[in-house]
């Protein structure tokens, strides 16, 4: 009786477990509902700006959403001064940014659109901030540097961020670049939700200050060839919009008159100081949600067009640096949050500073799931520099990364760490006092849209 029971529940089980292939069944997928999309070019009501300049973009409340991933940035620039020519190897003027110069342009590796982006701010009704990233080109140096794919980079970079691109000789006097930047603000790249323009009441205005010419542009190479200016012209702003019916649109005004409705979204705090103010450099922030913390060290105590932005730490005491052969007593590396200690290394080789960096760009170090650095492979000319960390990587695109996220499954929210206060301790970071280090610290918001069109950030 047992065993006949035994075989029996095997067989319902079995047959519990077979189903029918999805190439057999009907379809009951649901429909999506009728609409049409079209592409917006909306122009700056700035018109043409240089160095220092603002650009001014409104976006007007519409019966429509803005499709993920589609707001981009499209703009021309140009760059004035002398000695401009045609030849490669020699002398170049392009964007600046971060990398060795390239052989067949002269120009730096890295050197990219983003550049010419000092702040990037998104205003709501009543001049509210909804979104602001400061030192925004630093930003996506560091987000290109050590999030893109090495074959994104000379490709589809290369064509819509200017990544190592030579710009258009026109004149001695005057060459460009043509680019097209997606724009990096997380309410409109994300990767789950359009943007609802149809719950609007008022524009929201984009507003992108440009940085100066020393910290936008890099001048590389030995000939008599200088910048004296750039312009950012025949901008306008791009995306995707899609035409919703007017019943879903009343039905979705009416819904928050009750339940505002929610977008999730990231944001940055972002400050430049000096190398020694990092010994113990406290910002207060007050978020629920910090998810890491980046320091990215400057080559120098201020932007000049004639020394391109490297990312790296001269030191004689590491392997990271001038001196390959150092005794590798390196840095002490703490981040405390209201005074409780989140994060500490000792970041004396390269390879646990990638770690670090790496734990913090993508909350895990498994080989499988990361995308290649870019240029890791390429050994420095200078016999003596060569060794273990000595690649052209590790010498030029050297920061600091700190994780504090807990959790980063999709189906959840606000998975990092709260902190009202952030404080960072470096011990041997000081080596040269006056060089400007970038501090980036990220965390979750949720932007809220009530009644009558008003747009709040939850942090």
């Amino acid at each position: 009786m047992a065993a006949h029971f035994t075989q029996a529940n095997q067989e319902v089980h079995s047959y519990m477990l077979t189903d029918i292939p999805d190439s057999l069944k009907s379809n009951s997928n649901p429909q999506a509902i009728k609409s049409r999309n079209r592409i917006f070019q909306v122009s700056s009501t700035s018109q043409s700006q240089n160095s220092g300049g603002v650009l001014l973009f409104n976006i007007a409340p519409s019966n429509f959403s803005i499709t993920k991933g589609s707001m981009a940035l499209r703009a021309r620039i140009t760059f004035t001064g002398t000695g401009f020519d045609t030849a490669t190897g020699t002398a170049a003027v392009g964007l600046d940014g971060p990398g060795p110069a390239l052989a067949t342009a002269n120009i730096p590796a890295l050197g990219n659109g983003y550049s010419v982006m000092q702040r990037m701010t998104l205003y709501g009704s009543n001049s509210s901030i909804i979104a602001q990233h400061n030192y925004l080109n630093d930003e996506m140096n560091l987000m290109l540097m050590h999030n893109s794919n090495s074959a994104y980079l000379p490709t589809d970079a290369s064509l819509l961020l200017g990544i190592g691109s030579q710009p258009v000789y026109v004149s001695a006097t005057s060459s460009y670049v043509d680019v097209v930047l997606p724009v990096p603000l997380s309410i409109f790249q994300s990767a789950t939700q359009d943007f609802p323009a149809y719950l609007l009441s008022a524009p929201l205005t984009l507003q992108i200050d440009l940085a100066s010419v020393a910290r936008a542009v890099a001048v590389t190479g030995t000939n008599a060839v200088t910048c004296t200016e750039y312009s950012v012209s025949n901008t306008f702003l791009l995306f995707q919009a899609v035409e919703l019916p007017s019943a879903l649109i009343e039905a979705e005004r009416m819904a928050v008159k009750s339940s505002p409705y929610v977008m999730t979204a990231s944001s940055t705090l972002a400050v430049q100081v000096p190398q020694s103010i990092l010994s113990s450099y406290t910002l207060g922030l007050n978020a629920s949600s910090i998810r890491g913390v980046a320091i990215m060290p400057t080559n120098a105590a201020s932007n000049s067009v004639t020394t391109s932005i490297q990312y790296q730490r001269h030191c004689a005491d590491s392997v990271i640096g001038t001196n390959v052969s150092g005794n590798g007593s390196g840095v002490s590396a703490q981040v405390y949050f209201d005074g409780n200690l989140i994060n500490s290394n000792i970041v004396d080789n390269v390879a646990n500073t990638f770690y670090m960096l790496k734990q913090f760009m993508h909350h895990n170090v498994q080989g499988n799931i990361l995308q290649p650095s870019p240029i890791a492979q390429v050994i420095s000319a200078v016999a003596a520099e060569r060794g273990p960390g000595s690649n052209t990587y590790c010498r030029n695109y050297y920061s600091l990364g700190f994780d504090t996220t807990s959790f980063d499954e999709e189906c959840t929210i606000f998975g990092g760490l709260p902190a009202t206060n952030v404080n960072i301790q470096l011990a041997g970071y000081d080596v040269n006092p006056t060089f400007l280090v970038t501090v980036l610290i990220f965390f979750d918001v949720l932007v809220a849209f009530g009644s009558e069109g008003s747009m709040s950030v939850k942090r």
